[in-house]
């Protein structure tokens, strides 16, 4: 990590090791937290303090991409293809905006400060942070400026709606759950039973949800994407001052699917990739 000139800490000696580069962090004390024992003696960044290092030299789109991943339950491969596979969560927004307030004074920290905002929790998939963000993120960044989401928000279901859908929840994959309005998108890869998605969507409704599925053709086809969400605009709050010009969101639709990716490869969407649980260890993006 560098930093910005006359940033060394005051009496700091340079390490002198064949092999090792140093760099000056910036601040003459580290916050704890935020590095990692990988082994004896051998730390590394943190996912809070990566999204620090990385947001300086990053777009805003491209930091809270990062920070989705970071925060949701999915990994994309170190080489620049289409794919991911499940994990765990590495952190969560709060997690990284309470890192940011730690490291006040650091250089380029600004840029970390605005991308969390709009970082959320909870995204299972590439798509999903695509959607998200441009859902959430605000008319000054080229969004729509919705209201705050959920992501895969678990709905309790009654009795009956129980017996309809055969499970005791179902989880939403956009959800403001004030409105009862939900966004779902229908992946060709976890959507391959109809009749199991309309028994689902029918419980749903049955609780007083409405659910709008957007699939991966409207994904890549900015115009019906807006077709889309005509259909719940009136029934989501927005942020104060609305969205962006519908060409505007076309453009950040276009970075969002840059940054995750969608398209490089052979694939022309995002696919996920079977991975056994446990088969990967550690998570370091390169």
């Amino acid at each position: 990590m560098s930093t910005a000139p006359g940033d060394k800490a005051k009496g700091a000696r340079e390490i002198e090791a064949v092999g090792v580069r140093t760099h000056w962090f910036g601040l003459p004390v580290m916050p704890g937290g935020l590095l990692l024992e990988l082994a004896p003696d051998v730390y590394v960044s943190g996912p809070e303090l990566c999204f620090v290092q990385m947001a300086r030299s990053a777009s805003t789109v491209g930091a809270v991409v990062l920070g989705d991943e970071l925060c949701g339950g999915y990994s994309q491969f170190a080489e620049m293809v289409s794919g991911y596979y499940e994990r765990a969560p590495l952190t969560s927004a709060g997690r990284i905006a309470e890192a940011v307030e730690a490291l006040e004074g650091l250089y380029g920290l600004r840029h970390a400060r605005e991308a969390v905002r709009w970082v959320l929790d909870g995204a299972r998939s590439p798509m999903e942070t695509v959607l998200s963000s441009e859902l959430f993120m605000p008319g000054r960044l080229d969004g729509l400026a919705f209201a705050e989401p959920v992501l895969n928000y678990e709905v309790p279901l009654d009795e009956a709606a129980s017996a309809i859908a055969g499970t005791r929840s179902c989880s939403i994959d956009i959800a403001w759950p004030g409105a009862r309005r939900g966004a779902e998108y229908d992946s060709l890869e976890f959507h391959l039973d109809p009749e199991k998605d309309l028994r689902r969507k029918e419980a749903l409704e049955h609780m007083g949800w409405t659910i709008n599925s957007i699939k991966l053709d409207q994904m890549v086809d900015h115009a019906e994407l807006m077709k889309v969400v005509a259909l719940f605009e009136d029934g989501v709050p927005r942020q104060r001052g609305g969205p962006a010009p519908t060409d505007r969101v076309a453009g950040l639709h276009q970075r969002i699917l840059k940054a995750t990716r969608c398209g490089v490869g052979l694939e022309r969407a995002l696919f996920g990739v079977p991975v056994a649980h446990g088969a990967v260890k550690l998570h370091v993006r390169g």
